[in-house]
């Protein structure tokens, strides 16, 4: 195994790819009593379109998530049930451009790795059972449309990236979900839960040696996949001007949500991240609960403390949301573009609060090295290199008001804005 130290930290990552390619990451952690284990599947929601030897294939929205559901349905059981039966905490997830399995146990390792790899590389797929999951992926779509944040979010994303896949809801919708086939799922699963395109971490109470033995010999019992070519195809047209949209919805005050579309390029593996942690410094050093700009929208009864942004940088794409209640949507709309534009000139005269929020962002970081599940949370194996907490600290121990300033330059000089505002019929014009 390649041997990864991290010495500021005294912990270190044990790194073996396989003969059939999966990429097996052990970091031993000593004291924990719990083990928490991720099997990552570089496919997400945005890979429904793709060249699969050379011929092209489009699928229907929501088939990455649709597939993360039947992995756990079996022909006389179901996965969680085996997870149950050990003690274990098991759980899945789609995201845009990844899908993960993982688990969390005190004990029974071996036998919950052992089920972790099998349910998700021997699928049972059956046209009675994709039909009675959509049934059940439909409840889920409702459930989501009838939350003004979830529709918030992602009518922002529409609105940052129209006519593309980032456009769709990652379960995508009724209409979609309907279009699914045996045969589309087959073939999702063919071409993406490929081992060469899946990783595996492991971190917690475990001895590397061992559990890779264990590893081995799982999956020395598994038929090697027929080779494929696959060149994923993503499509981000760019967005028409600026608009407002408004949606109605049953709430109380109405929301709204600003998206930024980053169009800069970012570079990938760690330099990434350290893009990732300015920008993120970015937003904390103006719209924290300790910045000047957050105190006065607050004051002015602007915003409340529903107040949030994020910000994803993922494979291909990068953009951030900005959200909140408010009785003033319109006023908050501009007063954020406001804010957001004089940045540029005032980043660099905040020395003192930069290194104030470089403290805070390093004390949650160490705060989440003692859990095994945040430490799972932080890897990703899919950057070309693999990137770990510790990477992130470093890069942040590292990282100056002139980085911040730099990287904040690019992705605001570049940026495209779209805002959605989710109200009541009978707030319709409201503040404007």
């Amino acid at each position: 195994m390649e041997l990864i130290d991290y010495p500021n930290y005294g912990e270190k990552l044990y790194v073996q790819t396989l003969a059939n390619g999966l990429t097996v990451y052990l970091q031993p952690k000593a004291g924990f009593n719990k083990t928490t284990a991720v099997l990552g599947v570089n496919y997400g929601s945005v890979d429904s379109a793709f060249m699969l030897n050379g011929e092209k294939v489009v699928q229907p929205a929501g088939i990455a998530h649709f597939l993360e559901h039947k992995m756990f349905d079996k022909k006389d059981y179901d996965v969680f049930e085996l997870f149950n039966k050990t003690g274990a905490r098991s759980n899945a997830f789609t995201s845009f451009t990844k899908t993960n399995y993982l688990f969390s146990t005190a004990e029974s390792l071996k036998e919950n790795l052992d089920i972790l790899l099998n349910f998700v590389q021997i699928p049972y797929f059956t046209k009675e059972k994709v039909q009675r999951e959509k049934g059940i992926i439909d409840q889920e779509i409702n459930m989501y449309k009838n939350d003004p944040d979830n529709q918030g979010y992602f009518e922002t994303i529409a609105s940052l990236y129209p006519n593309s896949v980032l456009a769709n809801d990652i379960a995508g919708d009724v209409a979609s979900v309907d279009k699914i086939s045996l045969d589309d799922v087959e073939l999702a699963y063919r071409t993406f839960y490929r081992p060469e395109n899946m990783s595996l971490f492991i971190t917690g109470k475990l001895d590397p040696d061992e559990t890779l033995g264990w590893i081995e010999a799982n999956q020395a019992h598994k038929d090697a996949p027929v080779p494929v070519e696959v060149k994923r195809l993503m499509v981000l047209p760019q967005t028409s001007s600026e608009t407002i949209k408004h949606v109605e919805m049953d709430v109380s005050r109405p929301k709204v949500a600003l998206g930024l579309r980053g169009n800069d390029p970012v570079p990938v593996g760690r330099e990434g991240l350290k893009y990732e942690i300015a920008i993120s410094i970015m937003f904390d050093l103006f719209l924290s609960e300790n910045a000047v700009e957050y105190d006065k929208l607050y004051h002015d009864e602007i915003i409340d403390d529903s107040f949030s942004w994020e910000f994803e940088n993922e494979r291909g794409f990068h953009f951030a949301v900005i959200s909140c209640d408010t009785a003033k949507p319109s006023e908050l709309i501009q007063r954020l573009k406001q804010i957001i534009a004089e940045i540029p000139n005032k980043i660099n005269d905040l020395a003192a609060e930069f290194q104030l929020q470089k403290n805070e962002l390093f004390g949650n970081y160490i705060e989440m090295m003692d859990s095994e599940e945040a430490i799972s949370g932080q890897f990703d194996g899919f950057l070309g290199e693999p990137v770990t907490i510790y990477d992130e600290v470093e890069i942040l121990k590292s990282m100056t008001l002139t980085d911040v300033a730099t990287i904040a330059d690019s992705f605001l000089a570049h940026a495209t804005v779209q805002s959605v505002m989710i109200q009541n019929r009978q707030q319709f014009p409201i503040d404007s």
